[in-house]
């Protein structure tokens, strides 16, 4: 097995026994689960120590048993299970929903954007989480752009930065001039999300600035981010069916 499988495993061991053992996790999860191998133990310590070193869990148990290898679930843990938070906190996985949400039409730059972003989150690098995040909602606005025929999809970044970001009436309406399966407040509401992330790095005339943010407003931008990739390619993938174009 891997990591990926077993992270899942554990979050739905915490569920049931917030308060518990590190060897409690591991006895449930290789008692319940067919494939399970001895060798696998060390992957779910490995997953029970991410998940210390990223404040899903802590030491100990109670007043008797402060210590590892007793462990719990913390206030901001809890939250993220109970949210289904906890998804951000399996790269692999979230590599592969964004993957999975654009149909694998994702492009480099952006796939790319949103996997340093989910590793600079977990490394406790939030503001850098945000300001890649930034970079992917800019790539994929200049996406839009070039989908939609406008030339301020082509150049550099920061080129690009300064266009998109000055104003975004030209892609409005170059959208209202071909017929999507979106609603006008869909289409508002997904361009309006996409402009407000771009601008957390980025100035309105596209300079570079390092944005505000903790863990919980860079995991939240985290979980938004893979709808927000499904909104662009969406009308991408639209556009080109009209146009009848092979899709990438």
């Amino acid at each position: 097995m891997d990591k990926t499988t077993l992270r899942p495993l554990v979050f739905e061991a915490l569920r049931r026994t917030p308060q518990t053992h590190v060897h409690a996790i591991e006895n449930e999860i290789r008692q319940k689960t067919a494939g399970y191998e001895r060798g696998d133990a060390l992957l779910v310590q490995e997953v029970i120590w991410e998940l210390l070193l990223q404040g899903i869990l802590a030491p100990g148990k109670n007043s008797l048993n402060l210590h590892l290898p007793f462990v719990h679930v913390t206030e901001y843990g809890q939250k993220c299970l109970e949210t289904g938070a906890e998804a951000a906190y399996d790269p692999e996985g979230y590599v592969a929903r964004l993957r999975a949400e654009t149909e694998e039409r994702i492009s480099t730059s952006v796939l790319e954007s949103g996997r340093d972003a989910i590793l600079s989150f977990h490394r406790g690098l939030f503001r850098t989480s945000l300001v890649l995040l930034s970079r992917a909602a800019i790539e994929l606005l200049g996406e839009l752009d070039l989908t939609f025929g406008l030339p301020s999809g082509a150049g550099p970044l920061m080129s690009r930065s300064k266009d998109r970001l000055a104003s975004g009436m030209a892609l409005r309406q170059a959208l209202g001039k071909h017929p999507t399966a979106s609603s006008p407040d869909d289409l508002e509401r997904g361009l309006t999300e996409l402009e407000t992330l771009a601008r957390l790095a980025h100035s309105d005339v596209g300079m570079p600035r390092m944005p505000m943010g903790d863990r919980e407003s860079a995991l939240a931008r985290l979980l938004l981010f893979p709808a927000q990739c499904r909104f662009a390619y969406t009308l991408m993938t639209q556009r080109r069916r009209s146009r009848h174009e092979p899709e990438n």
